[in-house]
């Protein structure tokens, strides 16, 4: 296990770029892919509704599972990222949650409104795939009082930077990376296909 130094920092970890490179070696063809029809709706949606589109209770019911859960085409990314506590729990053969650092709203809130202010170009997604990225954590440690959630009704704590360092993670332990973790790969002969396909 390799411990990250810096909490609040964690995206700028050397081993965590690293495996997010190798996720996006592997797989970013079939994201970017996946992510043009997420911006093919958003165009379309914004011609007819306009600035309404970036409203919460419009994020909410339109976009949360449409780009917060599928807008990749896989619902998460594994890095290997875990909490001390959810290492001590595995051993002891206790389930662990696989936490959404960002969660499905805050995902689409960013996506919206990086598109409204026409920051999304050819390489947005390779710098903002992150997230999808989930962390292992225990039970206790996911409990809403230790790792907050979103307020959908309030539209409280759904701010991309604040989850970026981890403030929503109050009673979280210290945070390792797996250091032998292997990103897990499937379907990629079907992802290589819809790639092709769309490029031809």
């Amino acid at each position: 296990m390799i411990k990250i130094q810096e909490k609040n920092n964690w995206l700028n970890n050397p081993e965590v770029c690293q495996r997010l490179e190798e996720i996006w070696k592997t797989e970013g063809n079939f994201f970017q892919t996946c992510f043009e029809e997420v911006i093919v709706v958003l165009e379309a949606h914004h011609k007819k509704y306009k600035n309404q589109i970036t409203e919460r209770q419009f994020i909410t019911r339109r976009y949360k599972d449409m780009i917060g859960a599928h807008g990749i085409g896989k619902t998460f990314i594994n890095i290997g990222l875990c909490s001390e506590e959810s290492i001590l729990e595995k051993n002891q053969g206790k389930k662990t949650v696989k936490d959404h650092v960002f969660g499905y709203v805050t995902i689409a809130k960013k996506v919206v409104c990086d598109f409204i202010d026409e920051k999304i170009d050819e390489n947005w997604l390779e710098k903002n795939f992150h997230l999808w990225v989930t962390i292992e954590v225990s039970k206790k440690e996911h409990r809403k009082e230790n790792i907050q959630r979103s307020d959908q009704n309030s539209g409280l704590n759904i701010d991309y930077e604040h989850k970026l360092k981890l403030k929503h993670y109050k009673v979280v332990s210290d945070l390792y990376i797996k250091e032998k973790f292997k990103p897990r790969f499937s379907n990629l002969n079907y992802k290589y296909e819809l790639v092709e396909r769309r490029n031809n």
